[in-house]
C-alpha cells in the first residue's frame, strides 16, 4: 500500500511541532531562541513590507493606500531604504538690521530628493501662497507663515502633515546672501528667457533684463529672482529659481570654485541655517559633484490663484499634487500602456530647416506629434503631463535628437496650461 502523501506530511509537520515543544526546556540556550524569534520577527516585517508594496498597486486595498498616504509609511520605508528629503527655505529679513532667520516669512520652499546613490535628484517646489493647515494648531494660513510662527521645525511639521512627506534635513538660505554668493562665484551664467522690466523705488528694487544667454552680475541675479510682473505671476519666478538653482550648483562643480572655497564658506557661514553637520554637508557636495544635470527632475505643485478678501492664495489641487509627490519624492514611474505617447512640439526659429526630420525622429520613436509650431525658446524641455507620461520612454530620443540631450525634465500634470498631450517637447538651438 501507498503510504498517503498528505498524510506523511501532516506526520512530520507534527513531529516537527512536537520537537519544538520537547526543545523548550529550560536548558535550551539564549542564542537558539533569539534566532527563532529574530526569524519571525524578520518574515512579520517582510510581509508588511509586501503588503503595502501590494496595496500601492491593488485597487481593492484602498482603504491602505489611504492609510499610507496619510500616516507616512511609504516616507518611513524609503528613508530605510536610504533616500533623502532636504528641505530648502529661502527667507528675507524683515529690516536691515533685524535676524533674518527669525520671525520671517519663506520666500523659497524647494524639497530636494537625493536617492540612495546620489547620482540621481529631484526637486519640488511648494508655492508660498499654498493655502494649508499650519501644525501645531496654527489654524489655516499661507505655507510660508509656519516659518514666521515657528521657523524651520514648524515649517517642516507642516510639510510632513500636509503632504506625508518626511523631511531629513533643512538648509535656510538668507536671500540677501544670494548677492554675495553670486559675487564669489564671478557671476551666474543664465539664459534669460524673456524681457524682464520692473521698478520699485520703496523695496529698492530695480529690475532691468534683456532676453538671451548672459553672465549675470548681483543686481542681476536679484532682479531675476524677485521677478513676477508678467501673466505667470508666482509660478513663473519658481521656475526661474529652480533653474537658477542648476545653474548655481553646476558653478560650484567646477575645477574653477574649488579655488573660491575659504571665500564661499565665508559667505554660506554668515548666510546659512541648517541642521546638518560637516559630514552631511559633505555627502551633498559630492552628490552636486556627481549628478547629471540632465537628469534632474523638477515640479511646481499645481493648483489654482484665489482671492479671499483681500488675501491671496495658491489652492493645491489635491490629486494632481499627490502625482508629482509620487512620481518624484517616491519615486514610482508611469506604467506605459503601449500606446504611443502623444506630443505637443515647439522649436526655436533656427531649427525650421530640420524641424521635418526631427518630427519623423520622434515619430518612428513610438510617439505621436500632434502639433508643432515655432517659439523663441531660451533652453531645451521634456514636459510630462499625463498619468502615463514615463521619461524612460524619452531617453532614446536624446541619443537620436541632439537638441534634446541636455534638456530639462519637468512635471506638470496641469494640461489646462498645454495642449491635451502626454508631453510637450521644447527644443532650443
Amino acid at each position: 500500500m501507498i503510504p498517503d502523501r498528505d498524510n506523511q506530511n501532516q506526520d512530520k509537520s507534527i513531529n516537527f511541532i512536537n520537537k519544538m515543544a520537547e526543545d523548550k526546556s529550560p536548558d535550551v540556550t539564549f542564542g537558539k531562541k533569539w534566532t527563532i524569534r529574530a526569524i519571525i520577527i524578520c518574515v512579520f516585517l517582510l510581509g508588511i513590507v509586501y503588503f503595502f508594496a501590494e496595496a500601492e498597486k491593488n485597487p481593492k486595498l484602498m482603504f491602505v493606500q489611504n492609510v499610507i498616504k496619510k500616516t507616512g509609511i511609504r516616507s518611513k520605508f524609503m528613508s530605510l531604504m536610504g533616500s533623502k528629503n532636504i528641505l530648502v527655505l529661502g527667507v528675507d529679513s524683515n529690516g536691515r538690521h533685524s535676524d533674518p532667520f527669525d520671525g520671517t516669512r519663506s520666500d523659497t520652499i524647494l524639497i530636494l530628493n537625493i536617492d540612495r546613490t546620489g547620482k540621481s535628484v529631484n526637486a519640488v517646489s511648494i508655492p508660498r501662497d499654498s493655502k494649508v493647515y499650519l501644525a501645531g494648531g496654527k489654524g489655516v494660513d499661507k505655507i510660508n507663515a509656519a516659518h514666521a510662527l515657528g521657523g524651520p521645525e514648524l515649517t517642516i511639521r507642516t510639510i510632513e502633515e500636509t503632504f506625508g512627506i518626511e523631511i531629513n534635513h533643512y538648509i535656510a538660505v538668507n536671500n540677501a546672501a544670494v548677492k554675495d554668493l553670486v559675487e564669489a562665484l564671478g557671476g551666474i551664467p543664465i539664459d534669460v528667457e524673456k524681457r524682464m522690466y520692473y521698478r520699485d523705488r520703496t523695496a529698492g528694487l530695480n529690475i532691468n533684463l534683456q532676453p538671451g544667454y548672459q553672465i549675470l552680475d548681483p543686481e542681476q541675479a536679484e532682479g531675476y529672482l524677485r521677478f513676477r510682473h508678467d501673466y505667470n505671476g508666482d509660478i513663473g519666478r519658481i521656475k526661474r529659481q529652480q533653474k537658477f538653482v542648476k545653474a548655481v550648483v553646476k558653478k560650484i562643480a567646477t575645477a574653477e570654485t574649488m579655488m573660491k572655497l575659504p571665500q564661499l564658506y565665508d559667505v554660506l557661514s554668515k548666510n546659512i541655517r541648517t541642521d546638518m553637520n560637516l559630514f552631511d554637508l559633505s555627502k551633498l557636495f559630492n552628490v552636486a559633484k556627481n549628478v547629471k544635470f540632465e537628469e534632474i527632475k523638477v515640479a511646481t505643485l499645481p493648483g489654482r490663484p484665489s482671492q479671499h478678501s483681500y488675501i491671496s492664495y495658491w489652492i493645491l489641487d489635491t490629486d494632481k499634487t499627490q502625482e508629482i509627490i509620487d512620481r518624484l519624492i517616491y519615486r514610482i514611474e508611469p506604467k506605459y500602456d503601449g500606446e504611443d505617447l502623444t506630443v505637443s512640439l515647439y522649436y526655436a526659429p533656427a531649427l525650421t530647416d530640420k524641424i521635418d526630420d526631427i518630427v519623423e525622429e520622434i515619430n518612428e520613436a513610438g510617439f505621436s506629434v500632434k502639433s508643432s509650431s515655432k517659439k523663441r525658446i531660451s533652453q531645451s524641455e521634456v514636459i510630462a503631463h499625463s498619468s502615463k507620461a514615463a521619461f524612460s520612454k524619452i531617453k532614446p530620443l536624446r541619443k537620436r535628437i541632439s537638441e534634446l540631450k541636455n534638456s530639462q525634465y519637468i512635471v506638470d500634470p496641469d494640461e489646462n496650461l498645454y495642449p491635451c498631450t502626454d508631453f510637450t517637447i521644447i527644443l532650443a538651438e
